[in-house]
């Protein structure tokens, strides 16, 4: 017979492994620019200003992510980010961070 500890707890054990398994194909990062005023980029989607922010890098529908960082007064900057250079900054503690040259 099981243990009704565990049976008690089962819910909460399966509904975590549930949310976890949901959310495999994306990767939070932090995305920060500098100057903090610029407009950040993703996929060509605005996600708003360069002050850092955490951002979902879901690869579900893609194998790269373009981010780019715009702004009048700078050259804009981009980079190209694969699944395995996501990871690769999680396991580093990298964040994503675009610096802008003036024009």
């Amino acid at each position: 017979m099981a243990d009704p500890r565990f049976l008690r707890r089962f819910p909460i054990v399966a509904s975590a492994l549930f949310l976890t398994a949901c959310g495999s194909s994306g990767y939070s990062r932090i995305v920060s620019v500098n100057p903090a005023e610029a407009s950040v980029y993703v996929n060509g989607e605005r996600i708003g200003q360069g002050s850092p922010r955490p951002h979902n890098f879901d690869f579900s529908e893609c194998s790269r992510i373009y981010v780019q960082a715009t702004h009048p007064d700078y050259m804009p900057e981009f980079e190209w980010f694969t699944l395995d250079k996501i990871q690769e900054m999680i396991r580093t503690g990298t964040e994503v961070k675009l610096t802008l040259r003036s024009r």
